[in-house]
C-alpha cells in the first residue's frame, strides 16, 4: 500500500526577499495556491507581524491557518490512490492469468465442460470468474475515478464537491495503514 503523504504544513518560516516565502501573498500562493489567502495568514499571525501586513522579517515563524482544501496535499492523496488503482489493476491481470490457467487445466471433456460452463443451474468458472473480475475491475476504476476527482478539487474545477469525500478517504486510508 502506498503510504499517505505528510500532512499539510502548520507553520512556515519567512525567507529572504524575492523567494516564495518572503511575502504573505507568496506564502499563500505557494502553500494554498491562492494568493488571496494572505489575509487569513495575516489574521492568524497579527500578534507576531503587527499592524502592518508587510512587516515580515526573515526568520519569522508563522502559523498557517487550516483550510478544508490544501491543494498540494489533495494531489498527494490523489497520487497515492492512483498508485493503488494501478497496483490493483496489476494484481487483477495476474489473477486473471492464474484463473485462466486453472480454467484451461480442466480441458474439453464432460467434467471440464461442467467446470467451465456450469451444471445443474449453477454457474461455472466462466461466469463466476467474469463476475469476480468485473467486481475487482470496478474497484480499481473507483480508485482511479476518486483520484481524478480529487485532482479536480485541488485544481478548483467548478462542480467538484469533494470536501466530505476527502475527510472520509483520509480516515479510511489512515485506518488501512495501521
Amino acid at each position: 500500500m502506498t503510504p499517505l503523504p505528510p500532512a499539510p504544513p502548520t507553520h512556515v518560516t519567512v525567507t529572504p526577499w524575492d523567494t516564495p516565502h518572503s511575502t504573505l501573498t507568496g506564502i499563500a500562493q505557494d502553500l494554498y495556491e491562492d494568493p488571496s489567502k494572505w489575509r487569513d495568514i495575516y489574521e492568524a499571525n497579527r500578534a507576531v507581524i503587527g499592524d502592518d501586513p508587510g512587516g515580515l522579517r526573515v526568520g519569522m515563524r508563522l502559523a498557517l491557518p487550516p483550510t478544508e482544501v490544501h491543494p498540494g496535499y489533495i494531489r498527494s492523496v490523489a497520487g497515492a490512490l492512483q498508485d493503488e488503482g494501478g497496483e490493483i489493476g496489476a494484481k487483477l491481470a495476474a489473477a486473471r492469468s492464474a484463473l485462466d490457467a486453472i480454467g484451461n487445466f480442466w480441458g474439453g471433456d464432460d467434467l471440464g465442460t461442467k467446470f467451465y460452463k456450469g451444471a445443474e443451474g449453477r454457474p461455472g468458472y466462466e461466469t463466476s470468474a467474469a463476475r469476480a473480475l468485473d467486481g475487482v475491475t470496478a474497484f480499481a476504476d473507483f480508485y482511479r475515478n476518486v483520484a481524478g476527482g480529487l485532482r479536480d478539487m485541488a485544481d478548483r474545477h467548478a462542480g467538484t464537491e469533494w470536501e466530505n469525500t476527502v475527510r472520509v478517504l483520509e480516515a479510511a486510508l489512515r485506518a488501512a495503514e495501521q
